[in-house]
């Protein structure tokens, strides 16, 4: 009996081994849905519990108000005086906000729906991440055990992709631009949209990615040029609608950047070299204190030589050449982003002890992690036992993910399960009251400026008009939020104190939120 051609393609075996091969799609739609469940389940507080957010959420929820009317042209607030490159993840979060609280009504406050909206920009991005990667090792087997290994880190760190608080959202693109750069080198020009979607999403978020991003994005297409001169092929070749996407997309990220730029010339840029090129402000640390400070992001440096090294091995020795290529590209993306990254908190971090600023690193011990478990399961060409045994991996550590307690990396975190303020609105109604319509001037003290951030979003969302009084808080609470010479002279003052003790005397308390007490100005 002959087979015909169709029968010969179905018999001929598949590059990974496997009888019956898992689609592109099923691995980012498994992938997707595991990942949003389980963080949809770990937080479902947020459908039934009403939070006011301040600190940090509170500063980004008044960046997001302008969001919301498309008038949002720079990123969140930065300590050292400046706004971070982009708005992106504020123009998420704001779609969260109008979609899950303001029209679908399915979570009882604003920052609840801001949460959901990175979740799912999360998951989809480390969804999109893992196609990325079996689109080169092609194995079912493959795709569940790195499912299984990020589900085992977002049980470790939770917070990587469980919270909003933006030094945590830059893991998840972090993570998809080392991919999809190895994905380049390696060859494949396809992916070179989802290179410049992750690097854009990165330069976005924060400002040491305006070195992290273009080195990577450069790494990988010299290599791709290389790597297309010795096969005797062009550079675009056939490939010319994929530079074409890439090129649109950096245009459409870009554009923000450049208009801010434009209209508020030299932007933020100048700021930026400002901050670098200051002595006063930060020193270049040791060698060994820097070491530290990388190493802390995989516990040891004894567990980072020892993944490292099995990462190597696993990927050189891989039995198929196309593969191979992709995890060696793959490692030395996550080294070249150690490289850099060993530079900035050298040269670009004042103090080591701030931990947050590195949050994304955690995305090259994950993508390490990765390579080992495509290099190992990619050797099992059946799927029986090894199928069932990686199913079972992403089901326990599902639920290790959706049960396992969170918890402070370092003291800057906010707290796991943020609750927000909850005196913030009887706070606002209280000197709304006493203000019989007039604006409500803030005067603080330094320490107070997490809840003040809390009140003046609340009042805005309210249609209440309530300010500071010092221009030096334009950059944490926006423009917007400070007084004007004629609001001044007109509104009634009020002033923050950090605690009961600096509160001048025979002055009553109105109010009591988390971090200060609200009473009448003493200068009023």
């Amino acid at each position: 009996m002959e087979l015909s051609t169709a029968d010969m393609a179905t018999a001929r075996p598949h590059p990974s081994g496997e009888r019956h091969p898992t689609s592109a799609k099923a691995v980012w739609w498994r992938s997707f849905g595991v990942l949003l469940l389980v963080l949809v389940v770990r937080n479902r507080y947020l459908f039934v519990t009403k939070i006011y957010e301040a600190e940090d959420f509170g500063a980004n929820g008044i960046a997001i108000l302008d969001a919301k009317h498309l008038a949002l042209l720079t990123g969140n607030y930065s300590r050292l005086g400046f706004f971070h490159p982009g708005p992106v993840f504020l123009y998420v979060e704001a779609a969260g906000e109008l979609l899950f609280h303001d029209l679908l009504h399915v979570v009882p406050t604003p920052w609840n729906g801001q949460l959901l909206a990175i979740f799912i920009l999360n998951a989809a991005l480390i969804a999109t991440a893992m196609v990325v990667m079996h689109r080169h090792h092609r194995s079912g087997i493959g795709s569940i055990a790195c499912l299984a290994v990020v589900l085992l880190f977002a049980a470790a760190h939770p917070l990587t992709v469980g919270s909003s608080w933006m030094p945590y959202v830059y893991f998840a693109p972090t993570l998809l631009l080392m991919v999809s750069a190895a994905s380049v080198a390696a060859g494949r020009a396809a992916d070179l949209p989802l290179l410049a979607l992750s690097a854009s999403l990165c330069v976005h978020g924060h400002v040491e990615f305006l070195l992290f991003a273009p080195v990577v994005v450069l790494a990988a297409l010299v290599t791709l040029t290389v790597r297309r001169r010795r096969a005797g092929t062009a550079l675009l070749g056939g490939d010319r609608r994929h530079w074409f996407w890439a090129l649109g997309v950096a245009g459409v990220f870009a554009a923000p950047i450049a208009l801010h730029t434009a209209l508020h010339w030299p932007g933020e840029f100048a700021k930026y070299f400002s901050y670098q090129g200051s002595g006063s402000r930060h020193r270049v640390h040791s060698a060994a204190s820097t070491a530290d400070y990388v190493l802390h992001y995989w516990s040891s440096g004894t567990v980072a030589a020892v993944l490292l090294v099995l990462a190597y091995l696993l990927a050189k020795t891989c039995p198929r050449p196309d593969l191979r290529r992709f995890l060696l590209s793959a490692l030395a993306m996550a080294l070249l982003m150690s490289g850099l990254f060993v530079y900035y908190a050298m040269t670009g971090i004042d103090q080591l002890d701030q931990t947050y600023v590195g949050y994304f690193y955690w995305s090259v011990p994950l993508l390490v992690l990765m390579i080992i478990s495509v290099g190992a399961t990619v050797r099992l060409a059946e799927r029986g036992a090894a199928q069932w045994a990686a199913v079972a991996a992403v089901t326990a550590f599902a639920v290790l993910a959706t049960v396992v307690g969170q918890h402070r990396d370092n003291p800057y975190d906010p707290p796991p399960r943020y609750r927000g303020v909850p005196a913030i609105p009887g706070a606002v109604s209280i000197l709304a009251g006493k203000s019989s319509g007039r604006p409500m001037i803030i005067g603080m003290d330094h320490d107070a400026w997490p809840d003040a951030v809390g009140l003046i979003l609340y009042a805005s969302r309210h249609g209440l008009r309530m300010c500071l009084r010092d221009p030096r808080w334009r950059i944490l609470a926006r423009p917007q939020s400070v007084c004007s010479l004629p609001e001044i002279r007109t509104g009634v003052p009020y002033h923050l104190y950090a605690t009961v003790r600096h509160r001048a005397p025979n002055i009553p308390i109105l109010a009591r939120l988390h971090q200060s007490v609200v009473a009448a100005s003493a200068n009023g």
